[in-house]
């Protein structure tokens, strides 16, 4: 405070004076807070941690690393020139930056509340949180907890938000939206609760549809097909980590820091999370092995985008790291009742 009381004795520009303190606001510097004792953090009914979460402005905040690595994005990278930070879980990339009241999950931009930055620590308030994390956050004040219902079920409308976008960011669309909610206009107004539409009405297609070829060595397509199957292999029984970064491989990983790595071992530049390595290469339809098959997880996200990548192997088999079994081999992927229901489509990133 005393820095401003300055600027005002030095009489500088009103409008400097109002953006001094609008940068303030949205990041904490001058914000009201409370700390609130430890909460234990329960997911979908299940308690798996504390977090000290304060309170600003009389709304409750939690701690964005904290939470982000609870949620199983373990994948933290912080970038000090733009006070911006990107997380992933090994399927979606989402970066959010201090004070900013947009952040991207994935492809898409989504409205915020500022997150903050509190004595070294960065913020978000539980409706910001749930929308980066696709999850319903809530206090529960008959025992102190904070409650996360994952895959989310609704979404609080926040500033700047059309039926559009939020149909955009769900992927499902404005009539589903008006439908599930019985609404007769396009009208939405800010903290408006919203029914998100069942999971059978939300399909993600290819997130980025150029079809976009992939830089590799100048090897036999066969030769670096074969190889790259032979490297994955040597895998097998390493186990799975939610955001598993290439430092902790070969004893963890994650789906797509898996594929990553052995193609990148044969020569094959692809992307870090799924959801990117969807992007690239061309569509097919006819599988050949070392195609990347892209699948949605239901049980982490309710706008079913692309959660989950293996490597085809031929004769109908996938292998991938896999949450329930890390890196493994499935047989007859797409007659697997799970694999086959959630399969979205296949790229192939050696011609």
């Amino acid at each position: 405070m005393e820095k401003l009381i300055l600027c005002i004795n030095k009489k500088i520009p009103f409008i400097m004076l109002v953006l001094v303190l609008l940068f303030a606001s949205t990041t904490g510097v001058s914000a009201q807070y409370q700390n609130i004792p430890t909460a234990g953090l329960y997911v979908n009914g299940e308690v798996v941690d504390g977090i000290n979460p304060i309170k600003v402005n009389g709304l409750y905040h939690l701690p964005f690393v904290h939470l982000s690595k609870t949620l199983g994005y373990n994948h933290i990278k912080f970038e000090q020139a733009t006070s911006t930070f990107e997380v992933t879980d090994g399927s979606t990339k989402i970066r959010t930056t201090m004070g900013g009241t947009k952040a991207r999950r994935g492809d898409e931009y989504i409205n915020i509340e500022p997150p903050r930055w509190i004595n070294e620590t960065a913020y978000v308030s539980l409706t910001a949180a749930g929308s980066l994390f696709n999850a319903n956050i809530h206090f529960k004040p008959e025992n102190g907890s904070i409650q996360v219902q994952k895959p989310a079920q609704f979404y609080i409308v926040e500033t700047g938000d059309t039926l559009w976008t939020i149909a955009e960011a769900h992927h499902t669309t404005v009539q589903a939206l008006k439908e599930v909610n019985q609404l007769t206009t396009n009208v939405i107004y800010d903290n408006q609760k919203l029914k998100l539409p069942p999971r059978k009405q939300v399909k993600e297609v290819e997130p980025i549809k150029e079809q976009k070829p992939v830089k590799r060595e100048e090897v036999k397509p066969n030769t670096q097909i074969q190889n790259v199957l032979d490297q994955a292999m040597q895998y097998i029984g390493a186990g799975y980590k939610f955001g598993a970064t290439l430092d902790e491989a070969p004893n963890l990983f994650d789906c797509s820091s898996f594929t990553q790595l052995v193609f990148q071992q044969n020569g094959v530049d692809i992307p870090r999370v799924s959801r990117d390595q969807a992007g690239i290469g061309y569509q097919v339809t006819e599988l050949k092995a070392g195609d990347l098959m892209f699948f949605t997880n239901n049980e982490l996200y309710s706008d079913g985008r692309v959660g989950h990548v293996g490597i085809y192997m031929g004769d109908g088999s996938m292998i991938h790291a896999s949450s329930s079994l890390g890196v493994n081999i499935t047989e007859n992927v797409l007659g697997n009742s799970y694999w086959g229901a959630n399969y979205l489509f296949s790229k192939r990133v050696i011609n």
